[in-house]
C-alpha cells in the first residue's frame, strides 16, 4: 500500500482479526498471500528464528497449563506477518504522517516523532540479536533455549538504554513540543481494494459470531 493511512487502518482491522481466531487468523493469511507482495520486509532468518521461537515456548507452555497453544501460535504468527508487512521496511516517517494528518503540529508532531524513533530502533533490533548472541556465545552458553533468556533481556536492556540517549540529544538540542510539518500521501487503486477486503474480512468474521450466538 502506497497510502500509509490505510495501511494502517488495515494493519489494525486485520490483526484484530487474526487475534480473535483460528479462522480469522486463516482469511487474514489469504490476505496477506495476495496483497503483501513485497517479502523483503520479512525478518532474516535469525531474527525469525528468535521471534517465531519465542511463540513457539509460549505456545507449548499454554498447551501444558490447559490453553490452545496450536491456536494461540497461528493467531499470533499471522499478527506478526501482518505488522512485518506494514512496518518491516521501516515506516516511521509515514507514521509521523499519518499522526500529523490525524492530531495535527502539536500532539501529532509528538506522536509522530516518538513513532519514528521506536520504529528505528525496532529496525536495528536484527544487528543488536546478531551481537548479543556473539558475545552469549563468547561466555560459554550454548543451546537456543537456554541463551533465549539472556538474549532477550540483553536486547531490551540495549532498547531501554538507546532510547535513553535519544531523549538527552533531544534535550540537548532543545526540544519542547510540536513543530510544523505537511504530510503528503500518495495512493493507488490496488490501496482502495486491499483496504475493502480488509474490511470485507472482519465484517465475515463478525457475521459468523452473531449467527453463532
Amino acid at each position: 500500500m502506497q497510502d500509509a493511512r490505510l495501511r494502517i487502518a488495515s494493519t489494525f482491522l486485520l490483526s484484530c482479526t487474526a487475534f480473535s481466531s483460528v479462522a480469522g487468523a486463516a482469511l487474514v493469511f489469504v490476505w496477506w498471500t495476495i496483497f503483501a507482495r513485497d517479502r523483503r520486509n520479512l525478518p532474516g532468518r535469525r531474527t525469525a528464528v528468535i521471534i517465531f521461537g519465542t511463540l513457539a515456548l509460549v505456545a507449548v507452555f499454554t498447551s501444558f497449563v490447559g490453553g490452545d497453544g496450536t491456536g494461540y501460535f497461528l493467531r499470533l504468527s499471522v499478527v506478526m506477518l501482518i505488522a512485518f508487512w506494514a512496518f518491516g521496511g521501516g515506516a516511521g516517517e509515514e507514521l509521523f504522517d499519518v499522526a500529523v494528518w490525524a492530531f495535527g503540529n502539536r500532539l501529532g508532531f509528538d506522536i509522530g516523532l516518538t513513532a519514528d524513533m521506536a520504529l528505528g530502533s525496532l529496525g536495528r533490533i536484527e544487528d543488536d540479536i546478531i551481537l548479543t548472541r556473539h558475545a552469549i556465545a563468547l561466555k560459554g552458553t550454548t543451546g537456543p533455549v537456554r541463551s533465549l533468556v539472556p538474549l532477550g533481556v540483553s536486547v531490551v536492556l540495549v532498547q531501554i538504554r538507546r532510547a535513553g540517549c535519544q531523549a538527552k540529544t533531544l534535550a540537548v538540542r532543545g526540544y519542547h513540543s510540536g513543530g510544523t510539518y505537511v504530510p503528503r500521501f500518495n495512493r493507488g487503486k490496488e490501496d482502495y481494494v486491499a483496504f475493502f477486503c480488509s474490511i470485507l474480512i472482519i465484517l465475515a468474521l463478525l457475521g459468523s459470531f452473531v449467527s453463532y450466538l
